[in-house]
């Protein structure tokens, strides 16, 4: 959908496996760190032990992340919140615990190790994506999913998004296979800014304390600073907070890293409680027990088995019932939310989880967790790209491929390149050659791949200023009707010819050239008009893309009035009614509330909406044809729309009961088993005909119409 959200996405959107994970820490499997000035002999750093329960939490979320792109899951867009709560929480413990280790944050060797855990899997789905996009992506609309690209290889996707404007084309193009990773900006930014401030504060603690104090003073800090910036960043978010357009709330990192903070504060204060726990008196730089498994298991008591299951039950439900665009999430939600999420992380961890650590260290769980990473990097070009047009499947079994092929990708990431480097496959300049050369190659397979052709040039119509499509513009040109190149009306009309006239949205410019070939072989004739930008569909102008708006002044008055006169000068006896499918994918505003088919008052909306277009296009006598709306590639990126396209059908047929006038005719059905000779060809770009498909259609509808005005 749209959203993201959101994202979308429709929201899109979702988060980041690629935080930091038990993996980071130290393990046996680890090559050696490099040689390092002998240090005077301490204690060994204490190190944070494996959490299983900590990967069950990680794939609960990443399934919900990957269940809300599907279309199955109205809140799983929380499980990119989640993430940011695990990052921060994981983070802080590292370097918390690497502090009480040594008395000191290796800042260098944390970055590194940020590096070798998250960039080599981005360069090679990025490479992969730059591959999809040329090979599937309709070369006019490979030039606008640079800027995707290039930001997320910068980890700025986030800010992109943000001041990243929509025109009403963009409604009916491809979703950038790369809308979801924003958040792995956000996270970045995160890891790069973080540290500093620790070490910052954790410096001025060592001024503060007094010889021989015990050592939380420093963590103590930490966590009160991660907890004032993360109420100030649920302030940002509810105060940016706007009903109609939510990009800056929802993509800015000033209001959405509270979750990653409150995660911070979490490591924080345990590392606190523990180090005052431990009796030690000494510098800050004392050794501690580590911040989880360091103390042996602790006993689940009714009431933290009670507090555990709430939390996990609200994230649950959470993820079940949240809305993406709705006040609540922004002013209050989604700080529920991160609170659960902390609860349950304290409770399921240093050996107080129980039953529930065991439930989410239940192993097929755990394994997603592991894999995370990748699965979040590759599902949503998965969705894509794998549409019911080039599947060749719908509904269930689609999603099963789409999840099939994100695992067997995420999979492979991981053991070919994301666990190796991390084991040292790469290590001194051997890695810095690489990461230097990794970058230029993704770079130039980003440039080389989103190479295309230039969008049509814009024009301005009735005070709309958009892109035409090419071949729409040269069509009007040819007929004598520069003006308006939207509207197509026939240089002669042959006394006695059928006449037949096609009208809609965007759809009707790339049909028109094959319907009026195919009318001039059968002795009829045919005139068009596209109401561009002026579509019935969208009863106030708005309509949201993901989590963005494209905005148009309402026109149905304008359009009716053009409609009126083309009628009357042409006098069609057959009148066409077609309206391009993005059901499922967009939701247009409606008396305050964000609706779209299936939706009751928004097929209430249409009905009415319709039968005052069809009031003027019957003005002469014709008889209307309403075409039903095929599935076109964009309408299958989840669940909804194939529905969506069956409510709209549903809804003609309602109309066409009430009226003598008015039929319906199975376009939808005609352009379905076009698809089974070769889906693909069908459609120009994801919503539109391309001349093969428009050829198809025509030799199918000016029989129809044709029949319809004899019978």
């Amino acid at each position: 959908m749209w959203h993201d959200g959101p994202l979308m996405v429709l929201g899109g959107g979702p988060g980041h496996p690629g935080g930091a994970t038990v993996e980071d820490v130290p393990r046996v499997d680890d090559p050696p760190a490099p040689a390092r000035p002998a240090a005077p002999a301490g204690p060994a750093g204490p190190r944070l032990a494996h959490e299983p329960a900590l990967d069950g939490l990680r794939g609960l979320a990443v399934a919900a992340v990957v269940a809300f792109h599907l279309g199955h899951l109205t809140g799983g867009f929380l499980g990119v919140d989640l993430f940011f709560v695990l990052s921060g929480y994981l983070i802080t413990s590292l370097l918390l615990v690497e502090h009480g280790g040594g008395g000191r944050i290796d800042l260098g060797r944390f970055w590194s190790r940020r590096a070798r855990r998250l960039l080599p899997a981005l360069f090679l789905l990025l490479v992969g994506v730059a591959v999809l996009i040329f090979r599937f992506t309709p070369a006019g609309e490979r030039p606008g999913l640079r800027g995707d690209a290039l930001s997320t290889l910068g980890y700025v996707a986030n800010w992109h998004a943000l001041f990243d404007k929509l025109g009403y084309w963009d409604m009916f193009a491809q979703p950038s296979p790369l809308d979801h990773m924003w958040s792995l900006a956000i996270e970045e930014q995160f890891y790069l800014v973080w540290p500093l401030v620790v070490v910052g504060l954790l410096a001025l603690a060592r001024r503060r304390s007094r010889p021989g104090t015990r050592s939380g003073l420093g963590a103590r800090t930490v966590a009160g600073v991660a907890l004032a910036g993360a109420a100030a960043s649920f302030v940002v978010l509810a105060v940016t907070f706007v009903p109609d357009d939510t990009n800056r709330a929802y993509f800015a990192t000033d209001s959405r890293v509270g979750p990653t903070l409150l995660g911070a504060a979490l490591a924080a204060v345990t590392v606190s409680r523990r180090r005052r726990g431990a009796g030690t008196a000494g510098a800050v730089g004392d050794g501690v027990p580590p911040v989880t498994g360091g103390r042996g298991p602790t006993r689940t008591t009714p009431a933290r088995l009670a507090a555990g299951t709430a939390a996990l039950v609200a994230l649950v439900v959470g993820f079940v019932v949240v809305d993406g665009t709705a006040s609540a999430y922004y002013r209050g939600g989604l700080v529920a939310f991160a609170l659960a999420a902390v609860v349950l992380i304290h409770l399921v961890t240093g050996g107080r989880g129980g039953v529930l650590a065991r439930l989410l260290a239940w192993r097929p769980l755990a394994a997603l967790g592991v894999i995370s990473y990748g699965v979040y990097l590759w599902h949503w070009p998965a969705i894509v790209y794998l549409v019911p047009a080039r599947a060749r499947i719908d509904g269930w079994a689609l999603d099963a491929l789409r999840v099939a092929v994100t695992l067997a990708c995420a999979v492979v990431s991981y053991l070919a390149v994301e666990r190796p480097i991390r084991r040292g496959a790469l290590r001194g300049r051997p890695v810095r050659l690489a990461l230097v050369g990794s970058v230029a190659v993704t770079a130039v397979a980003v440039v080389a791949g989103t190479a295309g052709t230039s969008r049509p040039p814009t024009v301005t119509v009735a005070g709309v200023s958009s892109e035409v499509p090419q071949a729409a513009g040269a069509l009007a040109e040819r007929e004598g009707d520069a003006g308006n190149p939207y509207r197509y009306y026939p240089a002669a009309i042959p006394e006695g010819a059928p006449r037949i006239l096609l009208v809609g949205d965007s759809g009707p410019m790339f049909l028109v050239p094959a319907l009026a070939a195919e009318a001039q072989r059968a002795g009829a004739v045919v005139a068009s008009d596209s109401q561009f930008g002026c579509t019935p569909l969208a009863p106030e102008g708005v309509a949201r893309w993901g989590d963005r708006i494209v905005e148009t002044e309402p026109c149905h008055d304008q359009r009716r009035a053009g409609w009126a006169d083309l009628v009357e000068q042409f006098d069609p006896d057959v009148v066409v009614y077609y309206l391009a499918a993005i059901s499922g994918l967009t939701d247009v505003k409606l008396d305050g509330d964000w609706v779209g088919d299936c939706d009751a008052a928004y097929d209430g909306y249409l009905v009415e909406a319709l039968e005052g277009d069809l009031d003027v296009l019957t003005g002469t006598g014709a008889q209307v044809l309403l075409a039903t709306s095929p599935l076109a590639p964009i309408a299958g990126i989840n669940a909804t729309g194939p529905d969506a396209v069956v409510c709209r059908a549903d809804t003609y047929r309602v109309i066409a009961g009430d009226r003598s006038d008015t039929a319906v005719i199975d376009m939808a059905g005609v352009v379905a088993a076009g698809a089974g000779e070769d889906h693909i060809g069908m459609f120009g770009d994801p919503v539109h005909l391309s001349p093969e498909g428009a050829a198809y259609v025509a030799a199918w509808m000016v029989p129809e119409a044709l029949t319809a005005l004899s019978s």
